[in-house]
């Protein structure tokens, strides 16, 4: 995996430092604008994340749809633990400690989307392509997949130098390095650019249609 979990990083994996990290990078509003712009849920979906860290999206989930069937995947053995025992009164919510393969994806297929966010920086180009293929062989026919990423441009503002310089995921792409993944597995997508909190740090979403 591409990710530096050395120094001060490895305390990002302590389930409260990455919640208040997320917190201060505006992630309340991030979560909010990606629900409604690009995941979209409605009710009655079901709904796969792959590397859900904390559980942190379910929380938003709440103010998008009534009723909604939520499987949340992490590697991340600490995450997994605090998520379940947030959460362990909600009978639509699952977590597994789980990295999933396409194999084990049968055990679970049939979801309207699959999110993956802030999770494909982290991983080197071969477990991307796996990633995705995972992802397309969850979905329904006519269902999505949707990431979200800090991106790497040709001209960055300060601010950008800064996420790209020491964010823990040491994979930072570009659109047209991350398109290149995509295309093979989702010929049929759209690409964005936008800005997601209040500080002007663009990231790169895609949505990927299962047709």
């Amino acid at each position: 995996m591409a990710e530096n979990k050395s120094g001060l990083h490895a305390i990002i994996t302590l389930p409260r430092v990455f919640n208040f990290i997320q917190w201060l990078a505006g992630a309340k509003m991030y979560r909010n604008k990606m629900l409604q712009d690009y995941i979209k849920p409605f009710d009655g979906c079901r709904i796969l994340d792959i590397g859900c860290g904390t559980g942190e999206y379910i929380d938003h989930l709440d103010d998008f749809c009534k009723e909604y069937e939520y499987y949340g995947f992490d590697g991340e053995a600490v995450y997994i633990d605090h998520a379940k025992k947030v959460f362990k009164d909600r009978k639509n919510v699952h977590f597994y400690l789980q990295i999933l393969t396409e194999d084990s994806i049968k055990d679970y297929e049939g979801f309207d989307m699959v999110i993956a966010t802030g999770v494909l920086h982290h991983l080197d180009d071969q477990i991307v392509t796996s990633l995705l293929k995972v992802a397309k062989l969850a979905l329904k026919p006519g269902g999505k997949f949707v990431s979200y990423d800090p991106g790497k441009f040709e001209k960055m503002s300060v601010l950008e130098n800064v996420f790209w310089k020491y964010d823990r995921g040491r994979s930072i792409r570009t659109v047209e390095q991350t398109e290149a993944l995509i295309k093979p597995i989702f010929p049929n997508y759209k690409a964005h650019t936008p800005y997601l909190t209040y500080y002007k740090s663009r990231n790169i979403v895609f949505e990927c249609f299962n047709t």
